[in-house]
């Protein structure tokens, strides 16, 4: 093989594996991965072993990349919710950006066709005439659309989760709870009054 041919399948895979990448996150099943690598490369053949063989690929790459020990499926969480936050920059970036409003207002009334082109009479067709055609153009300042903030900061909330960094959760001692509220809820309640049964069926020997 030519070094010029190595390095152009070297580049398809790059491309394919790029591809590939972007629709597994979705959720896209091996056939409908396949028929899309091959309609934007421009594929002749791709079989399903191969993509299963691209997948592999990523999934190893990924794992190289993330925390150890972890699965394949919080691999593929966290990939996913890293590609749609990319996605969610991407559309608030575009968001803050003016642009040009146009509208066009047609105003008109139906009229009757009358008779056909042979010159005979008949039903004749409905069409609409156009008095005046009005367009207007608006400048509009982006100013930014919050509502991509907020989906990027739940993004972020479940991929803190799944990465297990939040503190576990605590309890709030202060308000209304009694101590032997706190106690049964905590369980030491039960272990008390058991302490307390066998200390009193010995003073009763």
């Amino acid at each position: 093989m030519s070094k010029s041919s190595h390095q152009r399948q070297n580049q398809i895979k790059e491309g394919r594996l790029e591809i590939v990448s972007q629709l597994y996150k979705r959720g896209y099943s091996y056939r409908k991965i396949r028929e899309e690598v091959m309609r934007r490369l421009d594929l002749s053949t791709y079989s399903i072993s191969t993509v299963q063989k691209d997948i592999d690929t990523l999934l190893k790459e990924w794992r190289e990349n993330r925390i150890n020990d972890t699965n394949d499926l919080l691999e593929l969480e966290l990939a996913r919710i890293d590609e749609t936050v990319k996605e969610l920059w991407e559309q608030w970036e575009k968001s803050k950006e003016d642009y040009t409003r146009s509208t066009r207002t047609q105003k008109g009334a139906p009229v009757r066709n009358e008779g056909n082109e042979n010159g005979s009479q008949g039903q004749g067709e409905e069409r609409l005439r156009t008095f005046s055609v009005e367009r207007k153009t608006q400048n509009v300042v982006g100013l930014g659309n919050t509502a991509y903030i907020a989906e990027i900061r739940q993004q972020l909330a479940e991929r803190r989760k799944l990465l297990g960094l939040y503190a576990p959760e605590k309890r709030d001692l202060s308000g209304s709870m009694s101590f032997a509220g706190f106690l049964m809820e905590s369980g030491m309640l039960d272990a008390a009054e058991q302490e307390a049964g066998q200390q009193t069926a010995t003073d009763a020997k």
